[in-house]
Protein backbone atom coordinates (compact mmCIF):
# COMPACT_ATOMS: atom_id res chain seq x y z
CA UNK A 1 0.00 0.00 0.00
CA UNK A 2 1.50 3.33 -1.09
CA UNK A 3 0.05 6.75 -0.41
CA UNK A 4 1.07 10.13 -1.83
CA UNK A 5 0.18 13.49 -0.32
CA UNK A 6 0.07 16.13 -3.07
CA UNK A 7 0.60 19.67 -1.76
CA UNK A 8 -0.98 22.43 -3.86
CA UNK A 9 -2.03 26.03 -3.29
CA UNK A 10 -5.71 25.53 -4.14
CA UNK A 11 -6.15 22.55 -6.44
CA UNK A 12 -8.52 20.70 -6.71
CA UNK A 13 -10.56 23.83 -5.90
CA UNK A 14 -10.75 27.03 -7.90
CA UNK A 15 -9.60 27.52 -11.48
CA UNK A 16 -5.83 27.77 -11.19
CA UNK A 17 -3.15 25.04 -11.21
CA UNK A 18 -5.11 23.52 -14.09
CA UNK A 19 -2.21 21.45 -15.34
CA UNK A 20 -2.24 19.18 -12.30
CA UNK A 21 -5.21 17.57 -14.08
CA UNK A 22 -2.72 16.14 -16.57
CA UNK A 23 -0.96 14.32 -13.71
CA UNK A 24 -4.03 12.55 -12.32
CA UNK A 25 -3.65 9.46 -14.49
CA UNK A 26 0.00 9.05 -13.52
CA UNK A 27 -0.80 9.57 -9.83
CA UNK A 28 -3.54 6.94 -10.07
CA UNK A 29 -1.16 4.51 -11.75
CA UNK A 30 1.75 4.88 -9.33
CA UNK A 31 -0.03 5.20 -5.97
CA UNK A 32 -2.86 3.34 -4.26
CA UNK A 33 -4.28 6.48 -2.62
CA UNK A 34 -3.81 10.17 -3.38
CA UNK A 35 -4.46 12.91 -0.79
CA UNK A 36 -4.59 16.46 -2.15
CA UNK A 37 -3.67 19.10 0.40
CA UNK A 38 -4.62 22.63 -0.83
CA UNK A 39 -2.80 24.49 1.94
CA UNK A 40 -3.74 28.00 0.74
CA UNK A 41 -7.45 27.24 0.24
CA UNK A 42 -9.98 28.40 2.81
CA UNK A 43 -13.33 28.51 0.98
CA UNK A 44 -13.62 24.92 -0.31
CA UNK A 45 -16.55 25.57 -2.64
CA UNK A 46 -17.82 22.12 -3.52
CA UNK A 47 -19.07 23.33 -6.90
CA UNK A 48 -15.49 24.23 -7.80
CA UNK A 49 -14.10 20.78 -6.96
CA UNK A 50 -12.40 19.48 -10.11
CA UNK A 51 -11.91 15.84 -9.16
CA UNK A 52 -14.21 13.11 -7.94
CA UNK A 53 -13.46 12.06 -4.37
CA UNK A 54 -13.52 8.28 -4.13
CA UNK A 55 -11.54 5.40 -2.63
CA UNK A 56 -8.39 6.60 -4.39
CA UNK A 57 -8.64 10.41 -4.48
CA UNK A 58 -9.13 12.37 -1.25
CA UNK A 59 -8.94 16.03 -0.24
CA UNK A 60 -7.54 17.31 3.07
CA UNK A 61 -9.51 20.37 4.17
CA UNK A 62 -7.53 21.54 7.19
CA UNK A 63 -8.44 25.22 6.71
CA UNK A 64 -12.18 24.56 6.44
CA UNK A 65 -12.87 25.60 10.03
CA UNK A 66 -10.71 27.25 12.65
CA UNK A 67 -9.72 24.56 15.11
CA UNK A 68 -9.47 25.51 18.77
CA UNK A 69 -6.17 24.58 20.38
CA UNK A 70 -5.25 24.39 24.03
CA UNK A 71 -2.66 26.51 25.82
CA UNK A 72 0.21 24.04 25.39
CA UNK A 73 -0.50 23.58 21.68
CA UNK A 74 -0.46 27.35 21.21
CA UNK A 75 2.79 27.59 23.16
CA UNK A 76 4.27 24.90 20.92
CA UNK A 77 3.21 26.81 17.78
CA UNK A 78 4.66 30.05 19.14
CA UNK A 79 7.98 28.36 19.90
CA UNK A 80 8.24 26.80 16.44
CA UNK A 81 7.29 30.06 14.73
CA UNK A 82 9.81 32.05 16.78
CA UNK A 83 12.71 29.62 16.20
CA UNK A 84 12.04 29.39 12.47
CA UNK A 85 11.73 33.20 12.19
CA UNK A 86 15.14 33.62 13.81
CA UNK A 87 16.69 30.94 11.59
CA UNK A 88 15.26 32.72 8.57
CA UNK A 89 17.03 35.95 9.52
CA UNK A 90 20.32 34.14 10.10
CA UNK A 91 20.27 31.87 7.04
CA UNK A 92 18.35 33.79 4.37
CA UNK A 93 20.24 35.04 1.33
CA UNK A 94 18.31 38.29 1.80
CA UNK A 95 18.76 38.93 5.51
CA UNK A 96 17.66 42.57 5.39
CA UNK A 97 14.34 41.68 3.79
CA UNK A 98 13.90 38.72 6.14
CA UNK A 99 14.37 41.08 9.08
CA UNK A 100 11.96 43.62 7.60
CA UNK A 101 9.29 40.93 7.19
CA UNK A 102 9.85 39.20 10.54
CA UNK A 103 6.35 40.05 11.78
CA UNK A 104 4.59 38.73 8.66
CA UNK A 105 6.80 35.64 8.64
CA UNK A 106 6.09 34.94 12.30
CA UNK A 107 2.30 34.95 11.88
CA UNK A 108 2.51 32.82 8.75
CA UNK A 109 4.74 30.33 10.55
CA UNK A 110 2.33 30.16 13.50
CA UNK A 111 -0.43 29.22 11.05
CA UNK A 112 1.85 26.67 9.35
CA UNK A 113 2.68 25.09 12.72
CA UNK A 114 -1.05 24.63 13.38
CA UNK A 115 -1.45 23.06 9.94
CA UNK A 116 1.47 20.76 10.71
CA UNK A 117 -0.38 19.59 13.82
CA UNK A 118 -3.44 18.79 11.72
CA UNK A 119 -1.25 16.93 9.25
CA UNK A 120 0.20 14.83 12.07
CA UNK A 121 -3.28 13.79 13.19
CA UNK A 122 -4.17 12.63 9.68
CA UNK A 123 -0.86 10.90 8.95
CA UNK A 124 -1.00 9.06 12.27
CA UNK A 125 -4.07 7.24 10.97
CA UNK A 126 -2.07 5.68 8.11
CA UNK A 127 0.08 2.57 8.23
CA UNK A 128 1.09 2.59 4.55
CA UNK A 129 4.27 4.04 3.09
CA UNK A 130 3.72 7.74 2.48
CA UNK A 131 5.43 9.94 -0.10
CA UNK A 132 5.02 13.73 -0.08
CA UNK A 133 4.85 15.45 -3.47
CA UNK A 134 4.91 19.24 -3.54
CA UNK A 135 3.67 20.68 -6.83
CA UNK A 136 5.38 23.94 -5.79
CA UNK A 137 8.64 24.53 -3.98
CA UNK A 138 6.56 26.51 -1.55
CA UNK A 139 4.75 26.65 1.79
CA UNK A 140 3.77 22.97 1.81
CA UNK A 141 7.36 22.12 2.67
CA UNK A 142 7.35 24.52 5.63
CA UNK A 143 4.11 22.99 6.91
CA UNK A 144 5.61 19.51 6.55
CA UNK A 145 8.66 20.62 8.51
CA UNK A 146 6.32 21.37 11.44
CA UNK A 147 4.80 17.89 11.26
CA UNK A 148 6.60 15.38 13.48
CA UNK A 149 5.59 12.54 11.17
CA UNK A 150 5.92 14.18 7.75
CA UNK A 151 9.37 15.65 8.40
CA UNK A 152 10.76 12.13 8.72
CA UNK A 153 9.26 10.93 5.43
CA UNK A 154 10.27 11.46 1.80
CA UNK A 155 9.55 14.79 0.11
CA UNK A 156 9.83 15.73 -3.57
CA UNK A 157 9.06 19.12 -5.06
CA UNK A 158 8.71 20.71 -8.46
CA UNK A 159 10.22 24.18 -8.86
CA UNK A 160 8.72 26.51 -11.46
CA UNK A 161 9.71 30.19 -11.37
CA UNK A 162 7.80 32.20 -8.78
CA UNK A 163 8.72 29.58 -6.18
CA UNK A 164 12.38 29.51 -7.18
CA UNK A 165 13.80 32.96 -7.94
CA UNK A 166 13.91 35.84 -5.45
CA UNK A 167 13.27 38.33 -8.25
CA UNK A 168 9.98 36.66 -9.22
CA UNK A 169 8.43 36.59 -5.76
CA UNK A 170 5.56 39.11 -5.71
CA UNK A 171 6.16 40.31 -2.14
CA UNK A 172 9.14 42.63 -2.29
CA UNK A 173 11.37 40.32 -4.33
CA UNK A 174 11.98 38.13 -1.27
CA UNK A 175 11.48 34.37 -1.25
CA UNK A 176 11.00 33.23 2.36
CA UNK A 177 12.02 30.00 4.13
CA UNK A 178 14.32 28.89 1.30
CA UNK A 179 16.77 27.00 3.53
CA UNK A 180 14.01 25.28 5.57
CA UNK A 181 12.51 23.93 2.37
CA UNK A 182 15.82 22.82 0.89
CA UNK A 183 16.82 20.99 4.07
CA UNK A 184 13.59 18.98 4.21
CA UNK A 185 13.20 17.98 0.57
CA UNK A 186 14.84 14.85 -0.85
CA UNK A 187 14.93 16.18 -4.40
CA UNK A 188 13.86 19.31 -6.25
CA UNK A 189 12.76 18.79 -9.86
CA UNK A 190 12.98 22.02 -11.82
CA UNK A 191 10.46 22.19 -14.66
CA UNK A 192 12.95 24.28 -16.65
CA UNK A 193 16.58 23.77 -17.59
CA UNK A 194 17.28 27.35 -16.56
CA UNK A 195 15.87 26.66 -13.08
CA UNK A 196 18.00 23.55 -12.77
CA UNK A 197 21.16 25.51 -13.64
CA UNK A 198 20.12 28.25 -11.22
CA UNK A 199 19.86 25.77 -8.33
CA UNK A 200 23.19 24.17 -9.20
CA UNK A 201 25.02 27.49 -9.40
CA UNK A 202 23.52 29.04 -6.24
CA UNK A 203 23.55 25.96 -4.01
CA UNK A 204 26.51 23.80 -5.16
CA UNK A 205 26.66 21.91 -1.84
CA UNK A 206 23.18 20.50 -2.51
CA UNK A 207 23.92 19.44 -6.09
CA UNK A 208 22.66 15.88 -5.55
CA UNK A 209 19.20 17.22 -4.61
CA UNK A 210 18.57 18.90 -7.97
CA UNK A 211 17.15 17.42 -11.16
CA UNK A 212 15.44 18.59 -14.34
CA UNK A 213 12.08 17.12 -15.31
CA UNK A 214 9.76 19.01 -17.68
CA UNK A 215 6.01 19.17 -17.44
CA UNK A 216 3.86 18.22 -20.42
CA UNK A 217 0.42 17.88 -21.94
CA UNK A 218 -1.55 14.89 -23.14
CA UNK A 219 -0.67 14.03 -26.73
CA UNK A 220 -3.45 11.60 -27.61
CA UNK A 221 -3.35 12.60 -31.27
CA UNK A 222 -1.52 15.00 -33.59
CA UNK A 223 -3.98 17.70 -34.68
CA UNK A 224 -4.10 18.77 -38.31
CA UNK A 225 -2.49 22.17 -38.93
CA UNK A 226 -5.22 24.24 -40.54
CA UNK A 227 -5.30 27.52 -42.43
CA UNK A 228 -5.19 30.14 -39.68
CA UNK A 229 -7.59 32.93 -38.88
CA UNK A 230 -6.06 36.40 -38.47
CA UNK A 231 -6.20 36.11 -34.69
CA UNK A 232 -3.62 36.12 -31.90
CA UNK A 233 -4.45 34.04 -28.84
CA UNK A 234 -3.45 34.43 -25.20
CA UNK A 235 -4.37 31.92 -22.49
CA UNK A 236 -3.68 32.82 -18.88
CA UNK A 237 -4.95 33.83 -15.50
CA UNK A 238 -5.42 37.61 -15.44
CA UNK A 239 -2.58 38.82 -13.24
CA UNK A 240 0.03 41.57 -13.35
CA UNK A 241 2.87 39.15 -14.02
CA UNK A 242 1.33 38.32 -17.42
CA UNK A 243 2.40 41.81 -18.52
CA UNK A 244 -0.69 42.72 -20.54
CA UNK A 245 0.47 46.33 -21.07
CA UNK A 246 3.22 44.88 -23.29
CA UNK A 247 0.63 42.82 -25.16
CA UNK A 248 -1.38 45.97 -25.79
CA UNK A 249 1.76 47.74 -27.07
CA UNK A 250 2.20 44.93 -29.58
CA UNK A 251 -1.46 44.84 -30.59
CA UNK A 252 -1.45 48.60 -31.25
CA UNK A 253 0.99 47.82 -34.08
CA UNK A 254 -0.95 44.77 -35.27
CA UNK A 255 -4.54 46.00 -34.86
CA UNK A 256 -5.10 46.43 -38.60
CA UNK A 257 -4.07 42.84 -39.24
CA UNK A 258 -5.15 40.72 -36.27
CA UNK A 259 -7.81 40.31 -33.58
CA UNK A 260 -6.66 39.55 -30.05
CA UNK A 261 -8.47 36.62 -28.39
CA UNK A 262 -8.04 35.90 -24.67
CA UNK A 263 -9.02 32.80 -22.70
CA UNK A 264 -8.83 32.98 -18.92
CA UNK A 265 -10.25 34.93 -16.00
CA UNK A 266 -8.88 36.48 -12.82
CA UNK A 267 -8.37 40.05 -11.68
CA UNK A 268 -11.57 41.92 -12.60
CA UNK A 269 -9.90 45.32 -12.45
CA UNK A 270 -7.25 44.14 -14.90
CA UNK A 271 -9.94 42.70 -17.17
CA UNK A 272 -11.68 46.09 -17.22
CA UNK A 273 -8.38 47.88 -17.84
CA UNK A 274 -7.59 45.65 -20.82
CA UNK A 275 -11.03 46.12 -22.35
CA UNK A 276 -10.92 49.90 -21.89
CA UNK A 277 -7.47 50.16 -23.47
CA UNK A 278 -8.41 47.94 -26.39
CA UNK A 279 -11.50 50.05 -26.97
CA UNK A 280 -9.54 53.30 -26.78
CA UNK A 281 -6.80 52.03 -29.12
CA UNK A 282 -9.36 50.43 -31.47
CA UNK A 283 -7.86 46.97 -30.95
CA UNK A 284 -10.26 44.19 -31.85
CA UNK A 285 -10.50 42.12 -28.67
CA UNK A 286 -12.50 38.99 -27.89
CA UNK A 287 -12.62 38.04 -24.20
CA UNK A 288 -13.76 34.43 -23.77
CA UNK A 289 -13.18 34.11 -20.03
CA UNK A 290 -12.55 30.87 -18.18
CA UNK A 291 -12.63 27.60 -20.10
CA UNK A 292 -11.95 24.02 -19.05
CA UNK A 293 -9.09 22.14 -20.70
CA UNK A 294 -11.59 20.22 -22.82
CA UNK A 295 -13.24 23.45 -23.94
CA UNK A 296 -9.86 24.99 -24.81
CA UNK A 297 -8.87 21.97 -26.93
CA UNK A 298 -12.22 22.07 -28.72
CA UNK A 299 -11.81 25.79 -29.34
CA UNK A 300 -8.29 25.35 -30.71
CA UNK A 301 -9.43 22.56 -33.00
CA UNK A 302 -12.33 24.61 -34.40
CA UNK A 303 -10.63 28.02 -34.46
CA UNK A 304 -7.12 27.84 -35.93
CA UNK A 305 -5.16 30.80 -34.58
CA UNK A 306 -2.39 32.67 -36.39
CA UNK A 307 -0.21 32.98 -33.29
CA UNK A 308 -0.11 32.25 -29.57
CA UNK A 309 1.35 35.09 -27.49
CA UNK A 310 2.92 35.17 -24.03
CA UNK A 311 4.33 38.51 -22.84
CA UNK A 312 4.93 37.51 -19.20
CA UNK A 313 7.71 39.00 -17.12
CA UNK A 314 8.39 35.52 -15.70
CA UNK A 315 7.36 31.92 -16.31
CA UNK A 316 8.47 28.44 -15.39
CA UNK A 317 7.74 26.77 -18.71
CA UNK A 318 4.19 27.80 -19.76
CA UNK A 319 1.92 24.80 -20.26
CA UNK A 320 -0.64 26.94 -22.10
CA UNK A 321 2.06 27.44 -24.74
CA UNK A 322 2.42 23.67 -25.02
CA UNK A 323 -1.33 23.33 -25.59
CA UNK A 324 -1.31 25.91 -28.37
CA UNK A 325 1.84 24.49 -29.95
CA UNK A 326 0.28 21.04 -30.17
CA UNK A 327 -2.27 22.52 -32.59
CA UNK A 328 0.50 23.97 -34.74
CA UNK A 329 0.20 27.57 -33.61
CA UNK A 330 3.48 29.54 -33.89
CA UNK A 331 4.58 31.52 -30.85
CA UNK A 332 5.12 35.15 -29.93
CA UNK A 333 6.91 35.19 -26.59
CA UNK A 334 8.74 37.54 -24.27
CA UNK A 335 12.47 37.12 -23.89
CA UNK A 336 12.51 35.29 -20.53
CA UNK A 337 14.16 31.95 -19.67
CA UNK A 338 10.99 29.84 -19.34
CA UNK A 339 9.60 30.94 -22.69
CA UNK A 340 12.94 30.47 -24.43
CA UNK A 341 12.97 26.76 -23.61
CA UNK A 342 10.08 26.37 -26.06
CA UNK A 343 10.32 29.33 -28.43
CA UNK A 344 12.97 29.95 -31.05
CA UNK A 345 13.19 31.66 -34.43
CA UNK A 346 12.22 28.34 -36.05
CA UNK A 347 8.80 28.16 -34.38
CA UNK A 348 7.92 31.76 -33.56
CA UNK A 349 9.08 35.21 -32.57
CA UNK A 350 10.85 36.46 -29.45
CA UNK A 351 10.06 39.97 -28.25
CA UNK A 352 12.02 42.01 -25.69
CA UNK A 353 10.38 42.98 -22.40
CA UNK A 354 11.04 46.65 -23.16
CA UNK A 355 11.84 48.74 -26.19
CA UNK A 356 10.47 49.29 -29.67
CA UNK A 357 8.30 46.60 -31.28
CA UNK A 358 7.85 47.99 -34.82
CA UNK A 359 10.40 45.68 -36.45
CA UNK A 360 9.08 42.52 -34.81
CA UNK A 361 5.49 43.50 -35.61
CA UNK A 362 6.45 43.85 -39.27
CA UNK A 363 8.03 40.36 -39.23
CA UNK A 364 4.91 38.89 -37.62
CA UNK A 365 2.73 40.35 -40.38
CA UNK A 366 5.04 39.26 -43.20
CA UNK A 367 5.20 35.71 -41.82
CA UNK A 368 1.42 35.45 -41.71
CA UNK A 369 1.19 36.68 -45.29
CA UNK A 370 3.79 34.13 -46.45
CA UNK A 371 1.88 30.82 -46.30
CA UNK A 372 5.00 28.64 -46.55
CA UNK A 373 6.94 30.56 -43.90
CA UNK A 374 4.01 30.48 -41.49
CA UNK A 375 3.46 26.75 -42.14
CA UNK A 376 7.13 25.99 -41.41
CA UNK A 377 6.89 27.74 -38.05
CA UNK A 378 3.61 25.96 -37.30
CA UNK A 379 5.10 22.53 -38.06
CA UNK A 380 8.14 23.32 -35.90
CA UNK A 381 5.94 24.55 -33.04
CA UNK A 382 3.98 21.31 -33.09
CA UNK A 383 7.15 19.23 -33.34
CA UNK A 384 8.70 21.00 -30.35
CA UNK A 385 5.76 20.06 -28.16
CA UNK A 386 5.28 16.46 -29.29
CA UNK A 387 8.99 15.65 -28.96
CA UNK A 388 9.71 17.29 -25.60
CA UNK A 389 6.48 17.79 -23.66
CA UNK A 390 4.47 14.58 -23.86
CA UNK A 391 2.78 14.35 -20.45
CA UNK A 392 2.28 10.59 -20.54
CA UNK A 393 6.01 10.02 -20.94
CA UNK A 394 7.27 12.89 -18.76
CA UNK A 395 4.97 12.18 -15.81
CA UNK A 396 5.75 8.46 -15.97
CA UNK A 397 9.49 9.24 -15.75
CA UNK A 398 8.87 11.71 -12.91
CA UNK A 399 6.79 9.45 -10.65
CA UNK A 400 8.95 6.41 -11.31
CA UNK A 401 12.00 8.47 -10.27
CA UNK A 402 10.19 9.51 -7.08
CA UNK A 403 9.32 5.94 -6.19
CA UNK A 404 12.86 4.69 -6.86
CA UNK A 405 14.36 7.48 -4.73
CA UNK A 406 11.82 6.80 -1.96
Amino acid sequence: MEIVVVYTKQFPFGFRETYILDELEALKTHFDEVYFYPYAEFLFKQEELRIKEDNQFHVLKFNQAKKKYGFFNKLEFLGKALMTSLKEILLSRQKAKALKRIKQNFFRLYHFAAQGKQLDIRLNQQSARITHYHYWFHDGLVISNFSKIAKNQNHFARAHSIDLYHKDWPIGGYLPFEIVKQNLVNRIYSVSQHGHKYLQSHFPKLMNKFAYQPLGIKVDFIPEIKKPLPKILTISFLGEVKNFPRMIELMKLLKNHFTWVHIGSGNKELETWIKENCNREKIQFEFLGHMTKQEINKFLNNNPMAYFANTSTWEGVPVSMMEAGLFGIPFIASDIPGNLEIVSESNGFIIPLTGDLHEIALKICKCFEDTNLWKDKAINAQGTITSRYNATLNHKIFFEAIKITS
